[in-house]
């Protein structure tokens, strides 16, 4: 104890000049309450939607959540003042967003009463001993369909670290590439860095005959191979040829487990689990993991709320359980049974998933456990009123059992 109050002492005494600006830096940091309404992605209904944050995740969760969206209103303030604003315009909202960031989303929902999301998760693939085992870890379609498309193209691959190509892969591939998938909030690794991390690691280019098909970055750790960046050529980006970008990561773990790695990272992904990225990563047998950032995106969604509701059934999640992870489902009109959950397993289940949790509205409230899959994970059937969906939907799971 005595040897604490000496540092913290010592650290007080050092950086006492620098404590003032750093409490006014923290008092100040902005914050945006934003109320936006919008057509939700993938229909034709209206829902509202109030963001509450530093807009870290803001361009992000825009493009999942809304087909299109106007802002209706709209304060900046700080950490310090954004609750005054954030309780006026949560009158009239369906769902509320909040996205402050690590630390701060932990003191803000230290009741439970929003749904924490981790903002990003990371994806590993765990390489077999030998070359059949690791086909076997890929999922069933994955084996009949992309490793025949990909056969059926003849590709190979190359790697190299010359600067000359990986220049070109910056500024011609992955620079345009990113900017057709993001538009305009497009976020850009440095140039300095993409050329100092590919020449220390290596370019991977995938070919079909003499024609550059795709490239990527990958870089060495210590018994993982990290994937990084990737890219399509100018006159592949507007139709990617067939199978492309799945030869790029089948040849990256081919090179992984020909170099002796023993697990191939893809690094961040994101928790919702429509997402394109977590489903293309999980073909490859990745196991997902809590590990990328300590930040969340807290959701909360209205009770009694028919918008609050299709939001939630049309972004199924993985969630924060205290140390698990948790997928989080919802179902308006239809009946859950064994034959559901069977599907969500198929379709969402992935090693690192916990428990899987289905919300299903009905007449009555009633929680059941199911058995938990040869894998171990748990799965759990709420059934509640419209009235309280809400609560159980953001409610964190104690006992998975009980």
């Amino acid at each position: 104890m005595l040897r604490r109050a000496k540092n913290a002492y010592r650290f007080v005494a050092t950086y006492r000049q620098h404590l003032p600006f750093a409490f006014e830096a923290i008092f100040s940091m902005p914050c945006a309450v934003t109320k936006l309404r919008g057509a939700i992605k993938g229909g034709d209904e209206l829902i509202t939607v109030l963001y509450v944050g530093r807009r870290m995740n803001y361009p992000y969760l825009l493009r999942t959540i809304f087909d299109e969206h106007h802002v209706q209103e709209e304060e900046h303030s700080s950490l310090l003042t954004f609750r005054k604003y954030m309780d006026k315009m949560a009158k009239d909202s369906d769902v509320i967003i909040v996205d402050l960031g690590w630390p701060y989303n932990g003191v803000f929902n230290r009741t439970g009463k929003y749904l924490e999301i981790p903002d990003w998760m990371n994806m590993v693939v765990e390489l077999a001993d030998d070359w059949d085992g690791v086909v076997r870890s890929f999922r069933h379609t994955t084996r009949n369909n992309d490793l025949r498309i990909i056969r059926r193209n003849d590709y190979r691959f190359e790697v190299s670290n010359e600067r000359r190509l990986i220049e070109q892969f910056y500024d011609d591939m992955y620079i345009p590439y990113v900017t057709s998938r993001h538009k305009g909030d497009s976020v850009f690794a440095p140039r300095k860095h993409v050329i100092r991390q590919a020449k220390q690691g290596k370019l991977l280019h995938v070919l079909r005959g003499e024609q550059l098909v795709a490239a990527g970055v990958v870089f060495p750790g210590r018994d993982i191979l990290y994937f990084l960046w990737m890219g399509l050529p100018p006159d592949c980006l507007d139709r990617p040829p067939e199978g492309a970008i799945s030869a790029l990561y089948y040849f990256g773990i081919k090179y992984a487990f020909d170099n002796d790695y023993k697990a191939v990272d893809f690094t961040g992904t994101r928790p919702f689990l429509n997402d394109g990225a977590f489903r293309f990563k999980r073909k490859w047998g990745a196991l997902v993991e809590d590990t990328f950032s300590p930040s969340s995106i807290l959701v909360k969604p209205k009770n009694n709320n028919e918008n609050a509701a299709r939001f939630c059934e049309r972004f199924p999640v993985l969630a924060r359980n205290g140390n698990d992870l948790e997928a989080r489902f919802l179902y308006r009109d239809e009946t859950v049974d064994e034959d559901t959950l069977d599907r969500l397993s198929k379709q969402y289940g992935c090693d690192g998933v916990d428990r899987m949790t289905v919300v299903e509205i009905a007449d009555e409230n009633e929680t059941r456990s199911m058995q938990k899959d040869p894998d171990g994970c748990q799965y759990r059937l709420i059934k509640c009123r419209m009235d309280s969906f809400a609560d159980h939907y953001a409610r964190r799971t104690i006992d998975p059992g009980g």
